[in-house]
């Protein structure tokens, strides 16, 4: 524990550093890179995500179904970065600092509504354009065809078929070739 802290701890309000932080005006740092917010003393991270730096595109998969999850790193881990997570929450904060290419999502999930995970993940203002398809069972795709979700790209059919699958890289690859 920080001297600092284990003063306040021990003594109360007699270290004059902690009062400063705790009214707000806490000292930068050698750095000079200080968030603290002088209206409250709340330390707010700064969450951006970015892109992945050695070049390969970014996948995110979220599934509650593992044989899915297995399926789709199979296929995707070669020329892609291929995120896969049962738990949705751990979806969302991988997502505060990694922006994804795509993102694949089932359109039933357990744990949380797939419709708020959308809404999580487009909240990002970093990933208002990022494709997000919905992993469907053939029984449901016709739902999912005549009544499209607002911020979702697509759908693809399960059991994940290698094609379909590329189907979809291809056309967002050819989307991020026209749109460049």
């Amino acid at each position: 524990m920080a001297d600092g802290l284990e003063k306040f701890i021990k003594f109360g309000d007699e270290d004059e550093e902690i009062k400063r932080i705790l009214e707000g005006h806490a000292h930068s740092s050698e750095d000079g890179s200080e968030n603290f917010d002088a209206e409250d003393g709340l330390q707010t991270p700064d969450i951006k995500p970015v892109k992945n730096l050695d070049g390969k595109p970014i996948i995110v998969v979220i599934d509650d179904d593992y044989a899915t999850l297995d399926i789709m790193k199979i296929y995707l881990s070669r020329d892609y970065e291929c995120s896969a997570f049962s738990d949705p929450k751990e979806a969302i904060f991988y997502l505060n600092s990694h922006l994804p290419d795509i993102v694949f999502v089932d359109s039933y999930m357990t744990v949380m509504a797939t419709k708020r995970i959308v809404s999580i993940i487009r909240s990002y203002k970093e990933m208002a354009e990022v494709p997000i398809y919905y992993m469907v069972y053939k029984e449901e795709e016709d739902v999912f065809n005549s009544r499209p979700e607002p911020g979702i790209e697509g759908i693809i059919t399960r059991p994940i078929a290698r094609g379909d699958l590329q189907r979809i890289l291809d056309r967002e690859k050819m989307r991020e070739f026209v749109s460049a």
